[in-house]
């Protein structure tokens, strides 16, 4: 799955273009597309996360048997399937499915990614789970809802970045030339690119400290009054 952290119109909007990315623009839409997909790959490989929503289907995690399952990963979303398998090691597993409640089989921290079993009485199969080795297949969301808006503006004005650098070198090659991005003219292509790309840079360089300190896969600390 290709994600896409930013959309033309953010990219439109920051180079304050007056004409919309399309068929016939330089660079056109589908080229700006691909540039919006590189870079926000490339913000998943340097973050090492995923600002979006990402569905695990069906995948088998050992249990320790303490009473508290942690996934490797937060936040969680949302669990659509968590079933145990009852049967010992070494026979063909029998799958039964777990009910999320209190009075149930488990409750679900979602921010922390712990699933705690509680044995509740109303349960359709009244079972504490025990440990084991792929004891759990489960079905589940991980990741955020919606794209932080500092990923969005980072993404954005990567994209921005390149569109301006590919334009200095198309329209740069002969001396004297000019570039013109929507409501943008500027005589001297050189200037062009060491007065905005140092601001551009700047700004990313500014998102990038920000979303490495502050956006990360962790679990939070439970506080009760």
């Amino acid at each position: 799955m290709t994600r896409e952290y930013t959309i033309l119109k953010n990219v439109q909007e920051e180079l304050r273009l007056t004409t919309s990315f399309g068929s016939n623009t330089v660079p056109k839409s589908t080229t700006v597309t691909r540039w919006i997909q590189e870079e926000s790959a490339d913000i998943e490989l340097r973050s090492n996360a995923i600002f979006g929503s990402n569905l695990e289907s069906s995948v088998y995690f050992d249990y320790d048997g303490s009473g508290v399952f942690r996934f490797p990963d937060a936040d969680i979303i949302s669990i659509t399937g968590f079933e145990f398998n009852v049967n010992a090691r070494g026979l063909v597993p029998s799958w039964i499915t777990l009910e999320e409640g209190f009075d149930k089989n488990f409750i679900v921290y979602d921010d922390e990614a712990e699933v705690h079993f509680v044995g509740g009485e109303n349960a359709t199969y009244k079972v504490m789970p025990t440990s084991g080795q792929q004891k759990f297949r489960v079905t589940y969301s991980r990741g955020q809802e919606s794209t932080p808006l500092s990923v969005q503006k980072l993404c954005t004005l990567l994209v921005a970045k390149r569109t301006i650098q590919s334009l200095s070198n198309s329209q740069s090659n002969s001396e004297g030339g000019t570039i013109q991005v929507g409501t943008i003219r500027v005589t001297e292509p050189g200037n062009y690119s060491i007065s905005y790309l140092k601001s551009l840079d700047a700004e990313i360089d500014k998102l990038w400290d920000y979303i490495g300190k502050n956006i990360n896969t962790f679990r939070y600390v439970r506080v009760y009054d």
